[in-house]
């Protein structure tokens, strides 16, 4: 998955569904933890960042950092919340996403084989393979290049602009 549905896609369902938790532009920021699992790669160790154990430690990490030096938690919730979207955005695209690595250095994703089979005759339509499925597979650590930007990401791009200048002109009307 591109680099913009990452950082884009999981900010526009998030203040989508609460914007209360944006209280400022740099709630925003926090949208770097939505890429960072693809940092493992950059590490040489493909799957190390896309398990539920490096979600964990970074969220603690991030939630101590911040309950020391800011007093807060919502940060680090955020945060954590980003992360873990990356691994389900990966997950529904495909995968293998590698959840329980160490311990397990297969990773899954889903598969859509679903088509529609036309025939000769108009009502001679069907769906072969409805049901989306679960592959397993070890991870590549032989790919050297990675999707920037892609149709999807233009789009998640935009979802969010839309979202935002919504809400956001919502309040403005409301206030006035």
């Amino acid at each position: 998955m591109d680099v913009l549905t990452h950082l884009f896609l999981p900010v526009a369902v998030a203040y989508a569904i609460r914007p209360d938790l944006f209280p400022s532009l740099r709630y925003f920021a926090l949208a770097i933890f939505a890429i960072l699992p693809d940092f493992d790669k950059l590490l040489g160790i493909p799957g190390l960042l896309h398990s539920v154990f490096a979600v964990g430690v970074i969220g603690s990490v991030v939630f101590v950092l911040e309950r020391r030096f800011v007093g807060t938690r919502s940060y680090a919730a955020v945060a954590t919340i980003f992360l873990a979207s990356h691994l389900l955005l990966d997950f529904l695209d495909g995968g293998p996403v590698t959840f329980l690595y160490p311990l397990i250095k297969t990773g899954v994703g889903l598969e859509y084989p679903s088509q529609i089979v036309f025939g000769d005759a108009v009502q001679d339509v069907a769906v072969r393979n409805p049901l989306p499925r679960v592959q397993a597979d070890v991870t590549n650590s032989n790919r050297t290049a990675y999707s920037l930007v892609n149709g999807y990401g233009i789009l998640s791009a935009l979802v969010f602009v839309t979202v935002y200048f919504g809400i956001h002109s919502r309040h403005r009307y409301k206030d006035r």
